[in-house]
């Protein structure tokens, strides 16, 4: 235990001197290890790469690049147009139109940030226009912005499902209720605060703009169904999902006309980038995690937290702060693979179910991100929106505990979580 101590502070230390994340986790393991002396440190790189070689990673990339190149054909503006059509006239207005945005974005995305971005740029101008106020603009984009990395296709479930070998489809078709149910509290909070907010009243859209915003808005809505469709049907892999949708992303581009070769291997390095920046992390946090698990600090934490109390209600509590805590400081790729190693076998003592474990885990990190003082997602759209973070403080409290209040009914109600998975044939 001494052992993991040091290996914590040098952590510590290392983040507090601005050391990126991926490199503060694997030199405090190199580090640990060289003072312990037993072990060679040959084992570590073997370890880092043992942690990459995983065939259901290589859908990280495949899903990064399948929503950039969506993303170029004016797929957000025709999502927007869509969802607008459908409920810009509930009170609330835009509002709710950019929660419904992110629910549909959320199939394409795969990402928080990439919902911020892409739906910030269209709906804070928007929203700006028609007399919202700011600050409550940027805090509704930003809390719907969490439901990309819940409803499928998650770049968090398939780091998830690389991590402990749960099955990605299964994860996918797990976060599809919590993440409309989420979506569904967000929406009904901004109904009761619409005069707050400053949202005007909109008229209904006439069937005619209903329909032909669907026709603009299909192909976007096609992409998560080809994706869950085909895993489901045994059609592909999830990894083999992220090459169709890749191929279908090009297919759009193209017809489009809005895809260059030139785009195409803009997008393509930055999706290199990007897939680099989490396996790098990835394998630092492996190494972390190794000598975690080979200190026996899980086993010991599950005898803590069962000499505390024997009731899953409470444990499960207990990780929740737990896990809201760290995503507070920690951004939320680094947080699940820092925390899922260490408690996938405090979760398996004391019996919960592992996919719903991994739904409350997901979104328990997500809130976290959108807590201050770090908040990451919400400095990214203070920044598109032009907005002082101070000023978002006020509206940001209803969020949080309306999310709050929705993650504690996924938590204790495990149907929401399971019952597409069980009646696809999940025996969980």
């Amino acid at each position: 235990m001494t052992l993991v101590l040091l290996m914590f502070a040098a952590f510590a230390v290392l983040l507090l001197m601005g050391v990126p994340i991926a490199f503060a986790m694997g030199l405090s393991a190199v580090l640990a290890l060289g003072v312990e002396g037993t072990v060679p440190l040959l084992v570590l790189p073997q370890r880092f790469y043992s942690s990459l070689d995983s065939f259901s990673l290589l859908a990280i990339p495949l899903y990064i690049f399948a929503g950039e190149i969506m993303n170029v054909g004016g797929v957000t503006a025709a999502i927007v147009r869509f969802a607008r059509s459908l409920v810009g006239h509930i009170r609330g207005g835009l509002g709710q139109v950019n929660i419904l945005t992110s629910i549909i974005f959320a199939g394409i995305s795969g990402s928080a940030a990439a919902d911020c971005a892409a739906v910030g740029s269209m709906m804070l101008p928007a929203m700006k226009r028609e007399g919202y106020k700011p600050e409550w603009s940027v805090v509704i984009t930003t809390a719907s912005s969490i439901l990309g990395p819940i409803i499928p296709p998650s770049i968090l479930m398939v780091l998830y499902g690389a991590m402990t070998g749960l099955s990605i489809g299964t994860l996918f078709l797990a976060g599809i209720l919590p993440g409309l149910f989420m979506a569904f509290v967000m929406m009904v909070l901004v109904y009761i605060k619409a005069d707050t907010i400053g949202a005007p009243r909109q008229a209904r859209a006439p069937a005619s703009e209903v329909v032909a915003s669907f026709g603009a808005a299909a192909p976007a809505l096609l992409m998560p169904i080809l994706i869950v469709g085909g895993i489901l049907s045994g059609m592909f892999t999830p990894t083999e999902a992220g090459i169709v949708a890749v191929a279908y992303g090009l297919l759009y581009g193209a017809l489009a006309r809005r895809l260059s070769l030139r785009g195409t291997y803009e997008f393509a390095l930055s999706t290199a980038l990007s897939t680099a920046s989490i396996l790098i992390i990835l394998g630092g946090a492996a190494l972390f995690s190794w000598i975690i698990a080979r200190a026996g600090v899980p086993a010991a934490i599950a005898t803590w937290l069962s000499e505390v109390t024997s009731n899953g209600t409470i444990v499960l509590a207990l990780i929740v702060i737990l896990l809201l805590i760290i995503g507070m400081f920690i951004e939320t790729i680094s947080a699940l693979i820092l925390v899922v190693p260490v408690l996938t076998p405090i979760a398996a003592n004391f019996g919960f179910d592992p996919i719903h474990f991994s739904v409350v885990t997901v979104i328990a990190v997500l809130i976290g991100a959108l807590t201050p003082p770090v908040a990451v997602l919400l400095l990214l759209t203070c920044k598109i929106g032009g907005v002082e973070y101070s000023r978002t403080m006020r509206p940001l409290v209803p969020f949080l505990l309306t999310l709050f209040a929705g993650l504690v009914a996924i938590m204790y109600v495990p149907t929401l979580t399971l019952a597409l998975p069980r009646l696809f044939g999940y025996g969980g």
